[in-house]
């Protein structure tokens, strides 16, 4: 790929985990590593946000991090809060310093994942309905989304683009509360997964080549 973001994108308000507002540009000069997520989500994203998160973690063991940002940017609007989204950061202990929670307001957002092309559907919640894992409160309602991870060059760029749920292998872990919050077909993801499924060395080769400097644990797996 090799599509500029749009300074109508890329200046989209959005505020992080602790609540301090943001946008994409503020991140120009670093390759963005951006995943589509809800915290709620007990199919996909604990995966997703796990091999983001050891990506990130690997790529600080090389020395390179200073050098890319990694975004977890919600689809759940209503539910997904800073504070939420800092309990949800605070799961993946020790979170890497150059990986930030984002949310922002509806048309924000929005706007983000309609330019990005990410699929978000307002479904009914299951029954028996789950409970949020850190407030206990009853989901009323779920998203059905797709999986993609998105890559930007330092110049706000994007140039790749991963489709599909977490890989999880070995040496990547997803947090004990997470685990027990999947439901069957995520423990299945989880223990199983689709062949089809993005890997830890997979993106690190991307952002070797967005980087162009070489990265050990890339493409081992």
């Amino acid at each position: 790929m090799d599509e500029a973001l749009p300074a109508r994108i890329a200046h989209l308000p959005l505020v992080d985990q602790d609540g301090h507002p943001t946008d994409l540009a503020a991140f120009h000069g670093k390759a963005l590593m951006i995943s589509d997520t809800m915290t709620l989500c007990q199919e996909t994203c604990p995966l997703d946000t796990a091999n983001l998160v050891q990506t990130a973690r690997d790529l600080d063991a090389d020395g390179l991090g200073a050098k890319v940002e990694f975004l977890t940017v919600t689809i759940d609007l209503v539910r997904d809060t800073s504070a939420q989204l800092s309990a949800y950061r605070g799961l993946y202990r020790p979170a890497p310093s150059n990986w930030a929670a984002l949310t922002g307001s509806a048309s924000a957002v929005s706007a983000l994942w309609k330019y990005l092309g990410v699929y978000i559907q307002k479904v009914a919640e299951g029954t028996p309905a789950s409970v949020n894992w850190r407030t206990g409160q009853v989901l009323t309602y779920d998203l059905d989304h797709s999986d993609e991870v998105f890559f930007l060059d330092a110049s706000g760029v994007e140039r790749f683009l991963i489709e599909g749920m977490g890989h999880i292998a070995a040496g990547t872990t997803v947090p004990k509360t997470m685990a027990s919050y999947l439901d069957a077909q995520g423990l299945a993801n989880l223990r199983a997964p689709a062949s089809d499924g993005w890997t830890v060395p997979q993106g690190l080769d991307v952002l070797s080549w967005l980087l162009q400097r070489p990265i050990p644990q890339a493409g081992t797996s």
